[in-house]
């Protein structure tokens, strides 16, 4: 079983002819779409990324690889460019991109700067479920910026990985933290089971990154957990 976090910093990466020809024509398209040269630049490293974390998992050229959308708009690996399931997830926000990939589980993941905290905490009300809203109020005025960016990246990793998208409300379900478990509590217990989820949260330098695995039809316990490793250019 393999999980897997990949993680790059955009600055870090040089764009080249070489870069760019892992793209295919319409993603290459959309990147000139992109006006800001920062905008622009950061779609080039996650399309790379994306496609050689897969390409080389697979061991396929990067190159080869094919896309496809669900009703939400959530990307997945064309049936004709696997023969195994391989799950994966991106997410990209200022100087990070990451990219986690299961061969067993449908993933989600996200990451946020801390620097949103503070519109995150202006959004709260409308965002948090009650019970969220209630314990990040008990919390100091030096704890609370973590929690929000904390609770805003599990409930979007939660709902990507259900691959629904914004279409489900994020306050319809809460995360409670119990020593080092975090638990999920559905408002409507019959839209899913919240005991087939498992999360996990990671700070790198001023990024909060949150991962979800479905564990839905397997065993209850993932007992490895995600491997996190930096993603250099392939040259």
């Amino acid at each position: 079983m393999t999980i897997r976090l990949w993680w790059i910093r955009p600055e870090d990466f040089k764009a080249s002819p070489a870069a760019l020809a892992l793209l295919s024509p319409e993603e290459r398209q959309q990147q000139q779409r992109f006006i800001p040269p920062a905008k622009r630049h950061e779609y080039l490293v996650t399309r790379v990324l994306v496609r050689s974390v897969l390409g080389e998992m697979l061991g396929t050229a990067p190159e080869n690889l094919r896309f496809v959308l669900n009703d939400w708009g959530r990307p997945a690996l064309a049936p004709e460019s696997t023969i195994a399931p391989l799950h994966f997830n991106i997410s990209h926000t200022e100087g990070l991109i990451v990219c986690l990939v299961s061969d067993e589980h449908q993933v989600g993941v996200d990451t946020e700067h801390l620097d949103r905290a503070s519109t995150l905490l202006k959004l709260a009300p409308d965002v948090f479920a009650p019970d969220e809203l209630r314990e990040l109020r008990a919390l100091t005025e030096y704890e609370q910026p973590q929690r929000a960016v904390l609770l805003w990246t599990l409930k979007e990793s939660y709902i990507k990985a259900r691959g629904m998208g914004l279409s489900m409300p994020l306050d319809s379900f809460a995360f409670r933290f119990d020593q080092s478990n975090i638990i999920l509590e559905l408002a409507n217990p019959l839209e899913d089971d919240q005991t087939c989820w498992k999360f996990e949260t990671h700070q790198l330098g001023s990024h909060i990154i949150s991962a979800t695995l479905s564990l839905h039809g397997q065993k209850k316990q993932v007992e490895s957990r995600i491997n996190i490793a930096e993603f250099t250019s392939r040259g």
